[in-house]
């Protein structure tokens, strides 16, 4: 624990000084008092004032600490303990959690500032031990546990045998003919969650039966993770029954199974639930145990009253309460539950599609798509440097069936267009409402020379995400501060990207690099240059179509990226886009620019951003790329109709709202207005924000109006940009010979030589 002593070293100052301004007995200037308060801030420094609250009895604040109200039960415990102090003199300060450690831990301190004399708490930290005897039990803060005991602590715990109701509802199901049942818990950690396993595991032991390893789907207690892991789940499995730990993730089990055109006779849904006076309409589920949990937070209360009463004679008490049955308001019996047979489609159509998180995410959605059009999609996916010319190669190739629908980035829209490889769907647009998407994106995600070829499917601007806790570390920001006369801050420019980058790499030990950059192939390497080209007025070709590469902006933007090289991870000739994404999540990089899609643990980025040790901003240079992927029609396809019926599908607004909480990023605006979504995902509004800043790498029409593919143009930058990582040649060279080449290919394009 930090100490007075300990405020006054790291604000430089002496004790007598802190002590005033904390106690304010004395005047602090403006300077010292944001020293000592960014000291008080870093080391999570509160006033041991506990004797005295004891022995006055002033102090009336109650800390009551839950993962999040989402869940009913939660709702009822809190019930249960406000209406047991309602008639006292405390005071109850609720917060929440949401099952983030960090985020818990935050909430304690802001409580002990407040010198709340007793806690209740539902934690995810249950091996943290050592942080609640310092903060409370060491300070005689009595406190109360629910559910999630903390190993090795002695405090007061209070929870359901939720061992026993597990057991009993299971060893109902198999009585009733079930056996291919699935369980859906939090975290085994949690102490409540390890005992529904055990009680899982337990009634088919008594049934001399044994639950095979895939049965049981860890969640992080969110509906929206449950709904995420169902989708899953029912790629590859449909179970007779699935079986909920609480309310929340049953409701999340319940609309995955719905949105892929089950219901819960198909697959009937239980829970273990509460007490409500509306039994039949309370719960979405099938069935579930009746727990009293307005009685367990009344029990709680209890336990923390009598400890704040007689705080030097109490006891701790651990209390398990029976809880109630398994209540069957639906039927549970096997006969009723209705198993569809494989279903016969109409017509099959297949598809082309790129290997990412969003495409997978909307993978576990095809069914629901089936469902609606009577229409198989046969979906290949492949990874980026091999999807171009597999979309040519099976254009052309007589001997195949042909894909119906193919993915393609927006680079490639006017070569897939010219040459006529993409259906012209102008005529069929008009069923599509424009005004669904991203203001004016159909100029770089559809249209060429006026026509409709395809409807915008992924949004992937360039954003600039920073370790937060870095940035805002005191030390640091005065370290940089003296290093650079500046303060410590999300770069505006390129350039200063580079000094925070080389201050991270070379100046400092808080952290292994500044950044990393990728280039092991050319689809990962070509952003980084054409983000700088863009960001100092350099470009490969001007509006008329003429290589302008060998400029004075252009060599500003080449010794930029050749700066940052030096300043980054030196495994940057084989990093990928992926790598370096690894590397910033796993805490060995400071910065990170890179598209969304590629952050796919939308579960981690979030909680990253909840307790604030992840920042994202607007690029340095303020000149993001677009990236993004548009879906069109196969023109050799003798299904069109029913391959436009897969490009209505994916951008429907309830399609890409499921498809969000899968990872997954559309171009549609009802995705960055959505509140329940920005909530969740609160990047959203910024992704939403940048995107007026971006603009897409589009290769030139010429004029004669062929259009030179994107991939041949990235080839010959790639190539020079090597040699000049290798040392075999300067920038100049680089810029000189890339220009020369870029000549040489337009003038073969525009004599029409192939």
């Amino acid at each position: 624990m930090a100490t007075l002593k300990d405020v006054a070293n790291l604000a430089g100052v002496s004790i007598a000084t802190v002590s005033n301004y904390l106690n304010n007995t004395k005047p602090v200037s403006k300077e010292i008092s944001k020293k000592i308060q960014d000291a008080v801030n870093e080391l999570h420094y509160s006033i041991n004032q506990n004797a005295k609250n004891l022995k006055s009895k002033t102090n009336t604040d109650i800390g009551v600490i839950l993962p999040s109200l989402n869940d009913s039960y939660y709702v009822q415990l809190f019930q249960g303990i406000k209406s047991y102090f309602q008639n006292t003199n405390y005071y109850l300060n609720l917060d929440f959690s949401e099952n983030i450690p960090e985020s818990e831990k935050n909430i304690v301190h802001n409580l002990l500032k407040k010198q709340v004399c007793g806690l209740i708490l539902v934690s995810c930290q249950p091996m943290n031990w050592k942080f609640y005897y310092d903060n409370f039990t060491s300070k005689n803060i009595p406190l109360v546990l629910i559910d999630r005991n903390i190993h090795s602590l002695d405090a007061n715990f209070v929870s359901f045998n939720n061992r026993i109701l597990l057991r009993n509802m299971i060893e109902s199901l198999l009585q009733s003919g079930f056996t291919d049942i699935y369980l859906m818990s939090g975290p085994e950690s949690y102490g409540c969650e390890f005992e529904c396993i055990r009680g899982f595991c337990d009634a088919f032991k008594n049934y001399n039966l044994s639950p095979p390893a895939y049965a049981f789907f860890q969640t992080d207690m969110s509906k929206e993770d449950a709904f995420r892991k169902t989708i899953h789940l029912l790629r590859s499995r449909i179970p007779q029954a699935i079986v909920a730990t609480s309310e929340s993730l049953a409701a999340g089990i319940i609309e995955g199974i719905k949105i892929l055109g089950y219901t819960t006779n198909d697959i009937p849904v239980f829970t273990l639930g509460e007490e409500h006076w509306n039994l039949h309409t309370h719960s979405f589920s099938s069935a579930s145990t009746v727990r009293p949990a307005m009685k367990l937070g009344q029990l709680a209360s209890k336990l923390l009253l009598e400890q704040l009463q007689s705080p030097l004679t109490k006891e701790t008490e651990k209390i398990i309460l029976s809880g109630g049955k398994f209540y069957n308001y639906n039927s549970c019996d096997k006969s009723h539950v209705i198993k569809k047979e494989k279903k016969e489609f109409k017509e099959t159509i297949r598809v082309l599609m790129l290997d990412t998180s969003q495409v997978h995410s909307l993978l576990g959605l095809l069914k629901n798509f089936e469902n609606k059009t009577d229409i198989h999609a046969d979906v290949t996916i492949l990874p980026h440097h091999r999807l171009y010319e597999t979309i040519v190669e099976k254009y052309r190739s007589n001997n195949e069936q042909p894909y119906d629908v193919f993915m393609y980035d927006i680079p490639w829209l006017p070569s897939l267009a010219s040459e006529q490889i993409l259906e012209d769907i102008t005529t069929k647009f008009h069923s599509i409402n424009p005004d669904i998407f991203l203001p004016n994106c159909l100029k770089y995600y559809s249209i060429f020379n006026g026509r409709y070829y395809g409807i915008p499917f992924m949004y992937a601007p360039q954003i600039f995400y920073y370790r937060k806790d870095l940035f805002e570390n005191t030390a640091l920001k005065n370290d940089y501060e003296r290093e650079n006369n500046i303060s410590l801050r999300p770069p505006s420019t390129l350039k200063e990207f580079n000094t925070i980058a080389d201050f991270f790499t070379n100046k400092t030990t808080a952290i292994s690099y500044g950044i990393s950059i990728p280039t092991a192939y050319s689809e990962c390497l070509t952003p980084e240059i054409y983000m700088r080209l863009r960001s100092y007025g350099g470009s490969l070709f001007n509006r008329h179509g003429n290589v302008c590469l060998d400029s004075d902006h252009s060599l500003k933007a080449y010794i930029n990226f050749v700066k940052s090289i030096k300043n980054a991870k030196p495994d940057y000739r084989t990093a990928t886009d992926i790598s370096v994404v690894d590397d910033f999540l796993k805490g060995e990089t400071a910065m990170l620019i890179s598209y969304p899609s590629f952050l796919s643990d939308v579960t981690d980025l979030r909680k990253n951003s909840i307790v604030g040790s992840i920042g994202y901003h607007l690029i340095p240079g303020h000149s993001p790329l677009l990236g993004g992927w548009g879906l069109g029609i196969n023109s050799h396809s003798d299904k069109k109709q029913e391959a436009f019926e897969f490009l209505k599908w994916t951008c429907d607004e309830q399609i890409t709202n499921y498809s969000s909480l899968l990872g997954g990023l559309s171009a549609l605006n009802s995705t960055y207005t959505n509140d329940e979504l920005t909530e969740l995902y609160p990047w959203l509004p910024l992704y939403h924000s940048i995107y007026k800043y971006t603009k897409p790498t589009i290769p030139p029409k010429l004029s004669n109006n062929k259009v030179i593919p994107q991939y041949e143009i990235d080839a010959v930058v790639c190539d020079w940009i090597y040699k000049l990582l290798d040392s075999e040649i300067d920038v100049q060279q680089a810029i000189t010979n890339t220009h020369l080449e870029l000549e040489s290919l337009r003038n073969t394009y525009l004599n029409d030589e192939r």
